[in-house]
């Protein structure tokens, strides 16, 4: 997953990656390459050594697993984080990157195009 992260905050970086375990979580298969693409952000945010990797992939799974128990609760909390992301190429970087995982298992399921729709609207695209 190539996406520019100098040009987000902190918390933005927080957001996206929060953002992505929802979108990674919504078909409820996690494939391990998802995971794997997700440890790569991970180091491009500078948690460079494995623990750290693993306990902020953690937290952020604990952060979102309430979020994924039904389409409502993941379509809110989907707009909530992208509440984060306010100017336009933000907004093309984190449909992309969202696309992209969605999408790294060759099948999109109707729960994941909701979602991704729900982002499209809220973005404006």
């Amino acid at each position: 997953m190539d996406i520019d992260l100098t040009r987000f905050s902190a918390a933005q970086q927080q957001a996206l990656f929060d953002l992505l375990i929802l979108a990674m979580y919504a078909d409820g298969h996690l494939a391990s390459f998802e995971e794997a693409q997700l440890q790569k952000l991970l180091a491009s945010m500078g948690f460079t050594d494995e623990l750290d990797r693993q306990r902020e992939f953690d937290a952020a799974v604990t952060r979102i697993r309430p979020s994924i128990q039904s389409l409502q609760t993941a379509k809110t909390k989907a707009k909530l984080l992208a509440n984060a992301f306010t100017t336009p190429a933000q907004q093309t970087q984190v449909l992309a990157a969202v696309h992209q995982i969605m999408s790294s298992d060759f099948n999109v399921s109707a729960r994941e195009s909701t979602l991704l729709s729900e982002l499209r609207q809220k973005f404006g695209r």
